[in-house]
């Protein structure tokens, strides 16, 4: 038996990480593009509040990310089974939050218009 553990569920936890960063990045770029594209979201205060909370949701995810790939990787150094992580319901809840709120500040758009 080796002192490592499998090299191959080490770098499979590191390609999950990656995923998550490019997750979070494209959350962050799409704040950016609100902000830049969508400049009267429904109300004057719409595409700020909506970039914003992308940016943010973003940098969480990539923090998440992070934190469960450093618990994963230790659970595989010391032979344990991988650590539950509430990761992926938290940045669905989140993402589903954003797009409520962006359907609300599209309708307000349209029945103004």
């Amino acid at each position: 038996m080796p002192d490592h553990p499998d090299y191959r569920f080490t770098l499979a936890n590191e390609r999950t990480l990656l995923a998550w960063l490019r997750t979070g990045l494209a959350l962050v770029a799409g704040g950016v593009a609100v902000a830049t594209y969508a400049p009267d979201l429904g109300v004057r205060w719409g595409s700020a509040a909506v970039a914003l909370a992308l940016v943010l949701i973003g940098l969480g995810i990539a923090l998440a990310g992070y934190r469960r790939w450093r618990a994963n990787e230790t659970a595989i150094e010391a032979g344990r089974a991988l650590p539950a992580s509430r990761l992926v319901p938290a940045a669905v809840a989140a993402v589903a939050a954003v797009v409520v709120v962006v359907g609300v500040l599209v309708g307000v758009e349209v029945l103004r218009g």
